[in-house]
């Protein structure tokens, strides 16, 4: 009679009856027993003959664990894909900055491009300013997801902790920024904290936390520019209505789907949890039909236990509704600060509304900026590079005053808003990772009390 041996496999999500919160539930799957001795004998068998026992192993034992050619086709695809898809963003990014410093210094003339920066120079007098404040926008973005995290921070264990959450603010701008979709802060963040007196559970759920009211308070914002932009309801001038074609709606709610899919889902498992791991097996099913998800049954596990431990943390967190609150306030600061940057770099370049001042002015780019943002957020680059570019110049050749200088303006709007980050995300990570390897030598305990 044939041995069976069993092991534990998830299929299966429950309700805790005491605590309400969804678990995964692991449930006995059966393997025949028989197969795999006949396995080690052929290892054996074969590690003698070939005298080389660990090889031989690695042989056979890949062949019986299920690493196919359709397997190795899966990985090569993927692959392949991430190569081309590569070369392509490349070669846009390339073409769009070369496409814009076209426009701008060869279709114009000499003598009126010459009148351009001379008109620009005479009018740095009056706008010089506009470049601290951009500046300084740079910094308040830094600052709001700083005090963000804090306020997280001080939620979940009683202590502000606000130096080392401004110093992970900084990391995982960073992070975010050199790779692509923005998904690659996290883990640092958590390494951060957790190496800087915040430690468990904590370290692991303030970044997913910060994520999760970022998104939602970045596609609350999004939602009402698109009904605000489409009604004219802030008076924009007409020429930026003209510049943003009808395509830039369906590409900022494709946009914002695609932000608001995580959030949702866990916001759906939170609620309804077996639908919710029905979706994500739904979802994984259909992946390994079209050959994209090489282990189907692995990645729906991943899945799961990733919204189950966010859906936990979200939980807990919205015990508390001030913090709850003010963290979405703060989000909603973070997205105005960055698209402040556009504005002010608008008005170095002599932007001047006649129909808008002041607040109103400012209001009307940020709905712009916020729009801009959520049609490239899906571009599968590190700072939507090249879309953003692209993008952003069409704003910038309707705002900057002086004929010619919208690649200039979106040069420095793009340093301000994209590379600075990386710059200050590079020097900080570098400076800080040889303080810390000073402090472990020394035995020095650098944790933010």
């Amino acid at each position: 009679m044939t041995k069976k041996k069993k092991t534990i496999g998830l299929r299966k999500i429950e309700i805790d009856g005491e605590t309400f919160e969804p678990k995964i539930v692991g449930i006995e799957e059966e393997y025949n027993s028989a197969a795999v001795a006949e396995a080690e004998k052929t290892v054996k068998a074969q590690a003698e003959e070939n005298k080389q026992t660990s090889i031989g192993k690695q042989l056979v034992m890949t062949k019986f664990l299920g690493i196919s050619d359709a397997d190795k086709n899966i990985d090569r695809r993927q692959k392949f894909f991430k190569r081309l898809v590569s070369v392509i963003f490349l070669v846009f990014v390339i073409g769009v900055l070369a496409y814009t410093f076209y426009v701008d210094f060869f279709r114009a003339s000499e003598g009126k491009q010459a009148a351009s920066l001379k008109g620009l120079i005479n009018n740095f007098e009056n706008t010089w300013f506009y470049l601290i404040l951009a500046i300084l926008s740079l910094f308040l973005s830094y600052l709001f997801k700083g005090i963000k995290l804090s306020v997280i921070c001080k939620s979940q264990t009683g202590k502000w902790h606000f130096k080392t959450c401004f110093e992970t603010g900084v990391i995982g701008h960073y992070y975010n920024y050199v790779t692509p979709l923005a998904v690659g802060g996290q883990p640092f963040e958590i390494y951060h904290l957790s190496k800087h007196g915040v430690h468990g559970g904590v370290a692991a759920s303030m970044p997913i936390i910060a994520f999760f009211f970022s998104q939602f308070a970045f596609v609350s914002l999004g939602i009402v520019s698109l009904v605000f932009f489409n009604g004219n309801v802030l008076n924009i001038e007409q020429e930026f209505i003209i510049k943003f074609p009808p395509i830039f709606n369906v590409l900022a709610i494709i946009g914002l789907f695609g932000c608001i899919a995580m959030p949702a889902l866990v916001l759906i498992f939170s609620l309804l949890p077996r639908i919710g791991a029905k979706l994500v097996k739904w979802c994984t099913t259909i992946g390994g039909k079209l050959k994209i998800i090489k282990d189907p049954k692995k990645t729906e596990y991943k899945t799961l236990k990733t919204i189950v431990h966010n859906s936990v943390c979200i939980k807990r967190f919205a015990k508390n509704p001030f913090a709850l609150i003010s963290t979405l306030i703060l989000g909603a600061g973070e997205t105005f600060a960055l698209c402040s940057i556009a504005y002010f770099t608008l008005k170095l370049f002599g932007y001047d509304n006649v129909n808008a001042k002041g607040f109103m002015e400012w209001l009307q780019i940020v709905q712009l900026s916020i729009i801009l943002y959520a049609s490239i957020s899906f571009i599968p680059t590190p700072g939507n590079s090249g879309a953003a570019d692209l993008s952003f110049y069409l704003l910038f050749t309707v705002g900057v005053k002086f004929a010619g200088l919208a690649f200039s303006a979106m040069v420095l709007w793009r340093i301000l808003s994209y590379y600075s980050y990386i710059i200050i995300g590079f020097i900080f990570t570098t400076v800080n990772h040889k303080k810390d390897k000073k402090a472990e030598f020394l035995g020095i305990s650098d944790l933010d009390e």
